[in-house]
């Protein structure tokens, strides 16, 4: 392999990195932001049970997170077409250096990942 191949490889899988990374973060504020009732009522109950909070003091804290995660939400809206762009960009890169064996198992692996996504929400 040249040296040339070996930079834009070495490229390539830098940016699938950080494309990763930023989608692993921006994916957590958005499952944050998305969990279902159960999970962030689940959370919340915890949350007050450990602080034993009054009732006006949890009604306060309601209040708080639910400001929190509509202030998140407006932004990363925005973004998310850009983020979405971004993570496709680094799959097609990941699996343009895979096998084709590898990229069949780095399929299943996307078609999981989105599997449990859809089940948390």
């Amino acid at each position: 392999m040249t040296r040339t191949k070996e930079l834009a490889l070495a490229f390539y899988l830098a940016a699938a990195v950080a494309g990763a990374a930023v989608g692993v973060a921006v994916d957590r504020l958005l499952l944050a932001n998305s969990t279902t009732r159960t999970s962030g009522r689940a959370m919340r109950d915890r949350f007050a049970k450990d602080l034993k909070l009054t009732t006006d003091q949890r009604s306060a804290v309601d209040s708080i997170l639910d400001s929190r995660f509509r202030a998140e939400s407006v932004v990363v809206v925005p973004i998310r077409s850009q983020l979405d762009s971004i993570r496709a960009f680094a799959r097609q890169k990941i699996s343009a250096v895979l096998t084709p064996n590898q990229q069949r198992v780095y399929e299943q692996m996307q078609r999981d990942q989105k599997a449990r996504a859809q089940e948390k929400k």
